[in-house]
């Protein structure tokens, strides 16, 4: 029985190894982490490398973090890289704490519910929200199944075609 109870807490032990992983530091020119991390992503999907994740703090320019259980990992990840250095030995995660802290939730963004559709109807005002005239008031003029034909609101007579996606009411 001692033999099986040991065997589990050996499982257990490795588990907890491998899903906490290693932070290593990646020095790179300033301004180019964000190009270093996409390699990385790529490389990972590519090549199957374990790596958990990759990020770069605003309050650390030139560094770019990676997770993953060792440094030959990381390594591989950034071969050919210009000017990219692995630092050998992997930073603690009780000394990351205060970078990880940068990505907490600073605020949530309330979606609103879609069951509430407004219905649009010529004469309304509305607001394009993507396309050419994003952030232009304009009144809608014709509708149809997935278009709508609507009247920039700048003086002269500008008609336009714009998605029914791109556009919300304006509250009066």
């Amino acid at each position: 029985m001692s033999n099986n109870s040991t065997e589990s807490e050996l499982k257990e032990e490795a588990r907890g190894k491998t899903e906490e992983g290693k932070l290593y530091l990646v020095q790179v020119p300033q301004g180019r982490e964000l190009q270093l991390i996409f390699l990385i992503k790529w490389r990972a999907e590519v090549l199957g490398l374990p790596i958990k994740s990759a990020f770069t703090p605003k309050s650390q320019s030139g560094i770019v973090f990676v997770e993953t259980d060792d440094y030959d990992t990381v390594v591989r990840a950034v071969r050919n890289f210009r000017n990219a250095v692995v630092l050998k030995d992997p930073m603690p995660f009780s000394e990351a704490e205060s970078y990880l802290r940068e990505f907490e939730i600073k605020y949530e963004r309330e979606i609103e519910e879609e069951g509430e559709e407004v219905e649009l109807v010529p004469g309304m005002i509305v607001e394009i929200i993507d396309g050419p005239f994003k952030g232009r008031r304009a009144r809608i003029v014709s509708i149809s199944k997935k278009k709508v034909w609507v009247d920039l609101m700048a003086g002269g007579a500008l008609l336009i075609e714009v998605d029914m996606d791109h556009i919300v009411p304006m509250e009066e």
